[in-house]
């Protein structure tokens, strides 16, 4: 696992804590001095504290969300999402009501429910992209249902933002074409370019990617 310390200068919500076990091998003396790095990290942003706290927390963070199931590169990004958290929300840590670890994997927690979300989201808008294009092309491997573990969303924030509007109306909120021309006030062929030409990005993009 080879993880790049965050560059130090999400809505994650750091204010409310979800109690976690910690494993026996976790010592008061270790507990104390991880409260005492992320302190220090809050009090007076030392990335000194906060690479100590990053070396030791980091291994397993990364096995936790491993043996959630988040795939590999998913999982080194999500710890890298939360490391900046740490970071950015230090000022919220309260040792009077959870300890440096418990806090910090409360954001993971977080992270993942989000990451989750996420492949709802992406699941959601693979099926129903299936459904409307069966039959279409026999012949072409259908790339956007090989698209899972959020690769569609970060393909999606590519396309020109007209064209973004027109595939999650029509493919997460079930709009046909039609009626998106009616509420965007534009020619029902516009809407129809539109989607075409942004399956076709999807597409390459995708492959680029792969």
């Amino acid at each position: 696992m080879i993880v790049r310390m965050p560059d130090m200068p999400s809505s994650d919500d750091a204010s409310s804590v979800v109690r976690f076990p910690l494993p026996a091998d976790v010592s008061v003396a270790e507990r104390s001095e991880e409260n005492a790095w992320l302190l220090r990290v809050k009090s007076a942003a030392d990335p000194h504290a906060f690479r100590r706290l990053f070396e030791r927390l980091s291994p397993r963070i990364h096995s936790y969300l491993r043996r959630g199931g988040i795939a590999p590169a998913d999982a080194e990004n999500a710890l890298q999402d939360v490391w900046l958290v740490v970071w950015r929300k230090a000022a919220q840590f309260d040792p009077a009501l959870a300890s440096a670890r418990t806090w910090i994997f409360t954001l993971v927690r977080n992270r993942v429910i989000d990451l989750e979300r996420a492949a709802r989201r992406d699941l959601r808008l693979t099926g129903v992209y299936v459904e409307a294009t069966r039959g279409a092309h026999p012949d072409e491997p259908d790339l956007l249902a090989q698209a899972l573990g959020g690769r569609i969303a970060r393909v999606l924030a590519q396309l020109p933002r007209e064209q973004q509007e027109v595939v999650l109306r029509c493919y997460v909120e079930g709009k046909s074409q039609r009626e998106i021309a009616r509420e965007q006030r534009v020619p029902l062929g516009t809407i129809k370019s539109r989607a075409r030409l942004a399956f076709e990005r999807l597409k390459q993009l995708i492959k680029e990617s792969a």
